[in-house]
């Protein structure tokens, strides 16, 4: 088809390709072994496929599912479409199994976005080199809980996850000393008066399991559930680390600086990384390149953000945060 590429013969090596390059689709066999001449088995495939679609940072990159034609493989297949593949093609390739039809389907519905190599995801940010972590900011807004500027929880009173997020806010604030337990949290939080131990648990576990995989596979930050609700004093609360703010730096943002939503989220991107190709920042807000020009235009005629190069070398650079200076002018 006249595609360049590059070939894994095993895990190891796909993920160092992967650490590298950000490719404009991905062929993946199930039964791709961990190391070189290693044993070979489907569930590796699987593995790789969550792998590449979290901390190895390729969301947006389908991926095609190589499978042989058998009804297990084939159901395996249907599975992982779920788990963020985009189709699979059977083996071997022929008429019945059109490997290049379905390579053409997967580029139609997910264009390359520019013709020039992306931004290379940096090595750092890879599973093996988490840094740990030192501190997560928890935003409290009337419609969503954001984790690290990630949305954890939905609005006021919608889940158990915010009720309980909401009750240790108001216990780290007040600098409440009383120990939540199971019943109390189950009380007081989503109102069961009896045998409420276990829903409150399984609140707690979605939240850590939910802030868990943000730090991780977001944020490339070394972390348990603990960090994120702590037991003390044979009670809940928000880990030590967790810095809770009612608001954020954006909270009511879109009103008072008359910023679109896509700024906004602009924005937390390049506080985050400070500068930005425009194909990243596009792929992260999940924004056509010509829209996102028209959403950044504004900010870099106001010189928030510092606009370099051009097509595929352009990038955006954070000069003078327009939240930071809404913050800091007082009110008249």
């Amino acid at each position: 088809m006249g595609h360049s590429h590059d070939v894994a013969c095993c895990q190891k090596e796909a993920e160092e390709h992967l650490l590298k390059t950000a490719y404009d689709y991905v062929l993946l066999d199930l039964s791709i072994p961990v190391t070189y001449k290693g044993y070979s088995d489907r569930e590796y495939g699987r593995n790789l496929l969550h792998r590449i679609k979290g901390p190895l940072g390729h969301t947006q990159t389908p991926v095609i599912i190589m499978t042989a034609h058998d009804n297990d493989s084939y159901h395996l297949a249907v599975e992982l479409m779920k788990e963020g593949a985009v189709d699979f093609v059977g083996k071997p390739f022929g008429e019945k199994h059109p490997l290049e039809k379905k390579i053409r389907e997967a580029l139609e519905k997910h264009p390359p976005r520019d013709a020039a190599a992306e931004e290379v995801i940096p090595a750092a940010k890879s599973q093996t080199a988490r840094q740990p972590l030192r501190q997560a900011f928890l935003d409290y807004y009337p419609d969503r809980v954001e984790l690290a500027g990630y949305e954890l929880a939905g609005s006021e009173n919608s889940t158990q996850k915010r009720k309980v997020l909401d009750l240790l806010k108001h216990k780290l604030l007040t600098n409440d000393r009383k120990a939540y337990d199971g019943n109390y949290v189950a009380k007081f939080a989503l109102g069961i008066v009896e045998f409420g131990e276990k829903a409150a648990a399984d609140a707690v576990r979605q939240i850590r399991e939910a802030g868990v995989k943000i730090l991780r596979e977001k944020e490339h930050l070394e972390c348990n559930g603990n960090d994120i609700v702590a037991n003390r004093d044979k009670g809940y609360a928000l880990g030590p680390l967790i810095q809770v703010r009612d608001g954020g730096p954006d909270a009511g943002a879109e009103g008072k600086r008359n910023l679109t939503q896509k700024q906004v989220a602009a924005l937390r991107e390049l506080r985050r990384d400070k500068s930005l190709t425009r194909r990243m920042l596009g792929r992260r807000l999940d924004t056509r390149l010509d829209a996102l020009d028209k959403e950044m235009e504004p900010l870099v005629q106001e010189g928030c953000v510092k606009r370099t190069g051009a097509g595929a070398a352009m990038r955006f650079e954070l000069v003078l945060d327009p939240m930071e200076v809404a913050h800091d002018k007082p009110s008249t």
